[in-house]
């Protein structure tokens, strides 16, 4: 059994104080999670560390194969040096996104003064193509360390679709379960269309999806089948936020049926055809963020805030200020819980600050036993007793081969 460690208030969480098999402790977390996961209010926030096993970066500066990419490009080389020379940083230290909302904000300054922006156009649609590449995880090999694992091998999305199935069992008279993501991939969404689940994420329309937050509002009911009028809840729905933008989100001319400018579109294997829309970074809280974080930052801090709330927080490096200023003020009330899942754990600056305040609310289990596929695999507990797919499956695999039997046996008479 894996290694875990499991603080609560602080202290790690041992019976009487006693060191006990690696087995029992699984066991217990386990129980703790189902406990909190059949409350009403559940909220799910992931970070880079769910896609890391997908050989998807971890972006907190500039990364490596970026900068090489920009450096080595003869069109934009020049004006990537004198950018990154004005925001007076190394690219090592250098956040990627505060790097791309440099250059937004210096393109909209130029554009004012009726400057030739065509230097900066074209190294933010450079920087932005590297980073879908390094982002599109159906083009990404997986991580080295997760080569020989049997289960990405045969399906990429493996532990996301067992996570999500897991977390969908939840009875049905509960609320629906909110998911958060900064991360800009698309492996939950290629998770959701491989397990059938029907996912709310705020885009309504057929040809052109557009961006209509009040559709978080809706949601997905069976008709009644009776002269009453009763109708019943669907099964398999989650509502879905990318707080960080997604590569599936492209800017466009706002309009009537467009308010926000936003349209998702199908993913395309080689580049983006159009600018992403990505999270803009404002390092200054001074600054108001733009539409549509603003309103889906606004939709995290109402889904958190209900009372007898629990935030499990999976992979997140608590690198951004202001998710962490919602979660902190959450803290304020009484039954809210914050559960912290993450492979270093208290060797996080800000995990370890946390950990030291002694609240009983904040919960963090770290070790190898908190790597994304590790948790999903050995200490997500199973709601139901047993898988219903898997179980379904089964059951109509059996009745097509006894068709088949029966067919045959037809013939032969």
């Amino acid at each position: 059994m894996r290694e875990i460690k499991c603080f609560i208030g602080g202290k790690e969480k041992n019976d009487n104080g006693n060191s006990d098999g690696m087995g029992e402790k699984t066991e217990r977390v386990k129980l703790l999670i189902k406990k909190y996961l059949e409350l009403n209010n559940v909220s799910v926030l992931t970070g880079a560390g769910t896609s890391f096993h997908l050989g998807a970066p971890v972006i907190q500066t500039i990364p490596q194969k970026i900068h090489e990419a920009l450096m080595a490009t003869e069109k934009v080389k020049d004006e990537y040096k004198k950018q990154l020379d004005e925001l007076g940083g190394e690219f090592t230290t250098t956040p990627l996104e505060t790097f791309i909302n440099y250059l937004q904000a210096s393109r909209f300054i130029f554009g004012i003064r009726g400057e030739d922006t065509s230097n900066i156009d074209g190294l933010i649609s450079a920087a932005q193509e590297k980073l879908f590449k390094l982002c599109n995880t159906e083009q990404i090999p997986l991580n080295q360390e997760y080569e020989s694992d049997d289960h990405l091998k045969e399906n990429k999305y493996f532990y996301h679709e067992k996570f999500v199935k897991k977390i969908l069992q939840r009875p049905v008279n509960l609320r629906r379960i909110n998911l958060f993501t900064t991360n800009y991939d698309l492996a939950f969404e290629y998770a959701f269309d491989n397990t059938g689940v029907q996912y709310i994420n705020g885009f309504s329309g057929f040809s052109r999806r557009s961006f209509h937050p009040e559709t978080y509002d809706y949601d997905i009911y069976y008709p009644g089948q009776t002269t009453s009028g009763t109708v019943h809840r669907a099964e398999r729905v989650i509502r879905y936020y990318k707080l960080h933008g997604s590569l599936s989100w492209i800017a466009k001319e706002p309009g009537p049926g467009n308010y926000y400018g936003i349209e998702e579109i199908p993913v395309g294997r080689e580049k983006p055809p159009h600018e992403l829309i990505i999270y803009p970074c404002v390092t200054k809280k001074t600054f108001t963020l733009d539409l549509p974080y603003s309103e889906l930052f606004r939709l995290f801090s109402s889904a958190i805030k209900q009372d007898q709330s629990v935030l499990f927080c999976l992979g997140y490096s608590f690198n951004d200020e202001h998710i962490n200023d919602i979660i902190y003020q959450s803290l304020s009330i009484p039954s809210f819980t914050l559960f912290i899942i993450d492979y270093r754990g208290t060797e996080n600056p800000e995990i370890r600050r946390l950990r030291d305040l002694d609240d009983p609310r904040i919960i963090i289990i770290e070790g190898e036993g908190a790597k994304f596929t590790n948790f999903v695999s050995d200490i997500l507990p199973d709601l139901c007793e047993e898988d219903d797919d898997i179980k379904i499956a089964e059951t109509m695999n059996m009745l097509s081969q006894k068709g088949e039997c029966s067919e045959k046996e037809d013939i032969d008479v």
